[in-house]
């Protein structure tokens, strides 16, 4: 464990994270901080644009479904198993950089795919899809690596400075590329533009493993003295873990709940506010902003109150997304597209706070052992809320009717689903008082 980071006593979160990232003795908080800005300006550049790049390839509607649901299901085919080689390793940053290096791979040849004469969607689709293996791996692993490296207490702050630099590349990095591709007049003008964003992100991503490489330390004796263990009785063992099973009761419910109108909301926006590209972009920007603006106060609500009662008024503003939905669906327009840009970011407030301290609660209840499988284990549950918790939003909306109506009680019932969450990681943190 590493225990060298320094807090800054002055204001303001910028000033904060600058100084403790440019002093000398702050070196694992630079790296890991670097590493984030990295990996955020690739998913930025790449990620992000993934549906459009496909668009401008030709995909129809039907294939741009199977753009989220093919890499969701790589994604977990390789969770169980990842997890289980990463835990055999002596030190998990080795499982980091292989990630990086094949994620490094798959980018480079995503941006030969236009060179192809037929089937690019579909080469397309196959290359992203197996690029969300390692990046799948890559998050398990990092997380894992990180906690055997850093000192529980200081976790929390390097993580603050890490989520609030990669909230500066949020708000950047979207509108000059999506600039970039609005002022292309060609759909080839467009293609170039994807390819050269899929190319930056692999040369970022071999910046970010020589990045890596420089963070020593993590050598994990549990891991190295349980590395031979075969898979059978680990899940026993974990049937059998109280703190683990109960954490992840609270947890998947809150997920559940959160995921369920990530569809709803966009057909919301677009189907009912009639928000256009920019007025999307305003949302966006709004979330990136209020987040960066108050993520120094819910760090120092984690130092001073532990990291689950944090999480407590994370989930509550994300209670009130439903409320915004409903009022300003319920104005004309264009008077509801302007209140529902101010209180959507009014209820971002909180949100800060889940990016903060979800991981953080997590790393408090896995065991040494076998530590990146059940980091693992817990991801395939949230990856199959992420996958199926919005169609069932749509189906409840469809079945209530596929109009306004429907949408506003749809998220009535989202709304009291939420609250319920809250409700519970408030008597979580009222059980667990003090033992933070």
């Amino acid at each position: 464990m590493m225990n060298r980071s320094k807090k800054h006593p002055g204001k303001g979160v910028l000033p904060t994270v600058l100084h403790n990232i440019t002093d000398p003795g702050n070196r694992i908080l630079l790296l890991f901080t670097l590493d984030g800005m990295l990996i955020t300006l690739v998913n930025n550049l790449v990620g992000s644009n993934n549906n459009l790049f496909a668009t401008r390839l030709g995909a129809s509607e039907f294939q741009l479904s199977l753009m989220t649901t093919i890499p969701q299901l790589v994604g977990l085919m390789v969770l169980i198993p990842g997890g289980i080689l990463t835990d055999r390793m002596k030190n998990k940053r080795n499982m980091v950089m292989v990630s990086l290096l094949f994620l490094t791979i798959f980018y480079a040849l995503i941006g030969c795919v236009p060179m192809l004469s037929t089937n690019r969607f579909t080469a397309f689709l196959i290359l992203v899809a197996a690029s969300v293996g390692p990046m799948t791996i890559y998050n398990v692993s990092w997380q894992s690596y990180f906690s055997d490296l850093v000192n529980a207490k200081e976790q929390n702050h390097i993580i603050t400075c890490r989520t609030a630099l990669t909230f500066v590349i949020g708000i950047i990095i979207p509108l000059v590329s999506g600039s970039l591709l609005a002022s292309a007049n060609t759909n080839g003008g467009k293609i170039r533009l994807h390819q050269t964003y899929v190319w930056i992100g692999a040369v970022l991503l071999l910046i970010q493993m020589i990045v890596m490489s420089q963070i020593k330390g993590g050598f994990d004796t549990a891991s190295v003295s349980h590395r031979t263990d075969r898979l059978k009785g680990v899940f026993s063992e974990l049937l059998h873990n109280k703190k683990f099973l109960s954490y992840v009761s609270v947890a998947i419910f809150f997920y559940v709940t959160w995921h369920v109108d990530w569809t709803l909301y966009f057909i919301g926006q677009v189907n009912y506010l009639k928000l256009n590209e920019a007025w999307l972009s305003y949302v966006n920007i709004g979330n990136a902003v209020v987040q960066f603006v108050t993520i120094g106060f819910w760090s120092r609500l984690n130092n001073k109150y532990g990291v689950r009662f944090g999480i407590i008024f994370g989930n509550l503003g994300l209670a009130f997304c439903p409320i915004c939905m409903i009022v300003a669906t319920s104005l004309p327009l264009p008077q509801g597209q302007i209140v529902f840009v101010l209180m959507n970011t009014l209820a971002n407030i909180t949100l800060a706070a889940v990016n903060l301290n979800i991981m953080q609660c997590l790393l408090q209840v896995v065991p040494e052992k076998n530590k990146t499988l059940y980091i693992s284990i817990y991801t395939v549950l949230v990856t199959l809320s992420n996958a199926f918790m919005p169609m069932l939003g749509v189906i409840l909306y469809t079945k209530l009717g596929a109009d306004l109506r429907g949408l506003q009680i749809t998220f009535w019932i989202i709304f009291v689903a939420r609250i319920i969450s809250t409700g519970r990681w408030f008597v979580r943190w009222k059980r667990l008082r003090g033992r933070e």
